[in-house]
This record gives structure tokens, C-alpha cells and sequence, in this order.
């Protein structure tokens, strides 16, 4: 037989820390979708690419910010 181990985990987070990284994650997300309806609407045309572009990065943002320190958690 092989004799695999599984490390433990040395340190839980917090569950505020992560609590609120969660929260900030979905304010970015939800943000970002009204950024980018706001952005396609076209109701400024001198503004609405600006408006788009930053829905996208708000977006992205939050589906990154949860991945954070994922190689120490792990």
C-alpha cells in the first residue's frame, strides 16, 4: 500500500475576515452589473464606455478578490 498523508491545515481564518471578504466581493459584483447597464444604457455618450469598462473590472474583481491568499489557506 502507499502511505499518502493529507497535510492538515495549520491556521483557520477568521470567519470575520472571511465574512466580510464575501461581502465586499458581492457590493463589487453587484456594483459592477449596475455599472455596466448603466454604461450600455447610453444615455452619456462621453461617459458610458468609461462606465462599462469599469463594470467590467468591478466583475472581474470581485470574482478575484475571494481567491486572495487561497495558496496559504489551502
Amino acid at each position: 500500500m502507499s502511505d499518502f498523508q493529507v497535510n492538515p491545515r495549520v491556521k483557520s481564518e477568521p470567519s470575520g475576515a472571511l465574512f466580510g471578504r464575501v461581502l465586499v466581493a458581492f457590493v463589487l459584483f453587484a456594483g459592477g452589473l449596475v455599472l455596466l447597464g448603466t454604461g450600455a444604457s447610453g444615455g452619456n455618450p462621453t461617459l458610458d464606455p468609461y462606465l462599462f469598462v469599469a463594470g467590467i473590472l468591478a466583475v472581474g474583481l470581485s470574482f478575484g478578490l475571494p481567491m486572495i491568499g487561497a495558496h496559504e489557506r489551502g
